[in-house]
């Protein structure tokens, strides 16, 4: 069995909890029943997975994980571990694995996105598509990760009447402006004051990287997910360089890498 698995960004700005996009950045599992487990790792992560606990690690299967996502920084490496380690059981539903992985991760966020590709805007009742605009997608990706439960953490258990409508406003803009494909209206709509306001003491450097992305031409940057990666929409031409300017803004704190908004999701082959 084959299953193919793809990164996530949650949030993209103010879609706390309700947003977030696929990226071309993989996980791979090839695994087989057996009467124990017996795993192999491979790519990011390799070394911790082997050496702690996972979705995979009392699953009785033999098998190789390879994954080009890095962990704990952002990137839904554990969203895709939990929806690859369901889609080894039967029967083969993605909606059923999307809710089991779903209920582990505590949102379907990064879940709808690695299982159905593509940007999405999901909830428990709904899960929409928006059409692809093809920006390039620079990022900045931290070196150290951040536990999504202590990002959580830090979060207030309401928030002024005020931030909620501003959040609602640039979540609504977001959507126009993917829609129409009008990056102009991104620098605007990637703004947040539910969510980054609140963690951004936990990774004070991001001021910089965002900033940086903001100088070098970028559409508008924010922090992927909980944090504390960032990503920048950008001219595809230009992702490139803006990735490696982002990670010159704070080098002892993360690295470049490029990649795209993929619209392919989970596939499982026999």
């Amino acid at each position: 069995m084959r299953i193919r698995v793809p990164a996530s960004i949650a949030n993209i700005g103010p879609g706390f909890d309700c947003m977030a996009m696929a990226i071309d950045l993989w996980m791979e599992v090839i695994a087989e029943p057996a009467e124990k487990p017996a795993w192999d790792y491979e790519g990011e992560g390799a070394e911790y997975l082997a050496a702690h606990p996972n979705p995979f690690s009392k699953m009785k299967f033999k098998g190789l994980v390879k994954s080009e996502i890095p962990m704990g920084v952002g990137l839904g490496s554990s969203a895709a571990a939990r929806l690859a380690s369901s889609a080894l059981t039967e029967p083969w539903d993605i909606k059923s694995h999307v809710i089991d992985a779903g209920a582990d991760e505590g949102h379907l966020d990064n879940v709808s996105a690695c299982a159905s590709g593509g940007i999405r805007i999901v909830s428990e009742h709904f899960d929409e598509r928006l059409p692809n605009p093809n920006w390039g997608l620079a990022l900045f990706v931290a070196h150290a990760p951040l536990p999504t439960d202590k990002a959580r953490s830090v979060l207030p258990d309401s928030v002024p009447m005020e931030s909620a409508v501003y959040n609602a406003a640039r979540t609504a803009l977001l959507v126009r402006a993917i829609t129409a494909k009008r990056p102009t209206l991104l620098e605007q709509a990637l703004r947040d004051r539910l969510a980054q306001p609140h963690r951004l003491h936990l990774y004070p450097w991001v001021h910089d990287v965002m900033d940086a992305a903001d100088r070098a031409g970028a559409y508008a940057a924010s922090i992927c997910g909980s944090g504390p990666s960032v990503f920048a929409f950008c001219a595809a031409s230009q992702a490139v360089r803006i990735s490696r300017i982002m990670a010159a803004a704070a080098p002892q704190h993360g690295r470049a890498l490029v990649t795209k908004v993929t619209d392919k999701g989970m596939f499982r082959s026999l």
